[in-house]
């Protein structure tokens, strides 16, 4: 008994809400400071804004200096389009006025005028230079007109303060001459190509061709190159001296001629839209004697056809490019050697034997043979670019054959 109420009155003794109440101060006297965690907050958002503008500005501006770079790499390119554009104005401005002025036009195949850009400047025919290339640029030219067969070709010429010039195909090879190796050389007033990979291809009429060299007159003598070529006798006449249909080897009167005008009036190897581009030339059709075998001494041009825009090689034209220096004479083998004519099976040539009626010579590989004229060879188309044409591009080489306009 004594145990119980002693234990009772230590229970009684003890003050429990006291001490709750002390606890309660004790657990929730901690505040959050909403204040404290609304800054930091704020703070953060605004460093990761800051960030982000940073980001954009560096990006807006290494997009304006690319774009800077770009304006600056281009404008020379852009520059140069545009007086491509005038030639295309002067030759548009040229078809005008001799559309109203058709009696100036020239009448005769082969024959020429030429009318000043300040001409059809005053005319109102073409704008001035000022407003087309800029005040700051000084320009002067003129635009040719030549009658191919009655068609009219024109070609511009543009000169521009020093900065432009219209470049012609044969003042763009001729600025590159050799006088070793492969290349173009200098050979008695006229240049031929030589040597047995020189860079002389050319892309005409959606065709390859290769360049045999610059005539005197500043035209551009090519070749046809393309394997797909045909085959034709020289000529087939019944010839009264070995009574026989051997042929006749007088170039005016052949088979070969009837074949060339033929496939120049069927647009054979170039388009009619091409054909303003071609001019007649002086073909040598000169007789060689087997007593004249001296390639330096050869007299082609002593006898020449002039009423033609389409022919063949002459004999000398596959024997000069060869480097050998043992090819010296028509018939020597050395003559294939560092040629590119080797790989370019040429056929026929325009000229005969001086000592007989019925054989011509014939080519393959660069070297050339006596051939009956009535037998049938291949017939390689030889033209001649107006000196006049303008080059665009390209430099010679099979990748990148020479480009033209106009």
């Amino acid at each position: 008994m004594d145990n119980k109420d002693e234990l009772e009155k230590d229970i009684e003794s003890t003050d429990f809400d006291e001490e709750l109440d002390d606890l309660d101060n004790e657990t929730f006297t901690y505040k959050i400071d909403n204040n404290n965690v609304s800054n930091d907050y704020n703070k953060n958002y605004s460093n990761n804004n800051k960030s982000t503008l940073y980001i954009v500005i560096g990006v807006v501006i290494l997009i304006g200096i690319i774009s800077l770079l770009i304006f600056i790499a281009n404008r020379g390119g852009s520059k140069f389009h545009s007086y491509s554009k005038v030639e295309d104005s002067m030759v548009s401005g040229a078809k005008s006025y001799y559309k109203k002025y058709i009696s100036e036009l020239p009448t005769i195949d082969g024959g020429s005028v030429s009318v000043s850009a300040d001409t059809l400047i005053e005319n109102s025919f073409l704008k001035p230079f000022s407003e087309l290339v800029g005040k700051d640029v000084s320009c002067s030219g003129y635009v040719k007109v030549y009658n191919v067969n009655d068609n009219y070709s024109y070609f511009p010429y543009l000169s521009c303060s020093g900065e432009y010039e219209s470049l012609t195909l044969s003042k763009k090879i001729t600025s590159s001459l050799v006088s070793s190796g492969d290349g173009l050389y200098s050979y008695g007033g006229k240049y031929v190509y030589r040597g047995e990979y020189p860079n002389n291809y050319i892309k005409f009429n959606d065709k390859m061709w290769r360049i045999i060299g610059v005539n005197v007159d500043g035209s551009v003598k090519i070749i046809y190159s393309d394997k797909k070529i045909e085959r034709n006798s020289w000529d087939d006449r019944y010839n009264s001296d070995k009574d026989s249909y051997y042929g006749i080897n007088d170039f005016r009167v052949s088979r070969l001629l009837e074949y060339l005008n033929n496939v120049y009036e069927k647009n054979t190897y170039v388009s009619n839209s091409n054909k303003g581009l071609l001019v007649k030339y002086d073909w040598c059709i000169g007789k060689i004697s087997q007593n004249d075998s001296l390639i330096s001494s050869l007299n082609l041009c002593s006898d020449t056809y002039s009423d033609l825009y389409i022919g063949v090689v002459q004999v000398d034209e596959v024997l000069l490019p060869s480097l050998d220096t043992k090819c010296i004479n028509v018939y020597d083998t050395e003559c294939t050697n560092y040629n590119y004519f080797f790989n370019i099976n040429t056929g026929w040539t325009l000229n005969a034997s001086a000592d007989n009626t019925y054989t011509a010579f014939n080519s393959n590989g660069g070297s050339v043979s006596f051939k009956r004229t009535s037998n049938e060879g291949y017939i390689r188309p030889v033209v001649n670019l107006n000196s006049n044409v303008l080059y665009k591009s390209g430099t010679g080489t099979s990748d990148d054959p020479y480009i033209i306009g106009y």
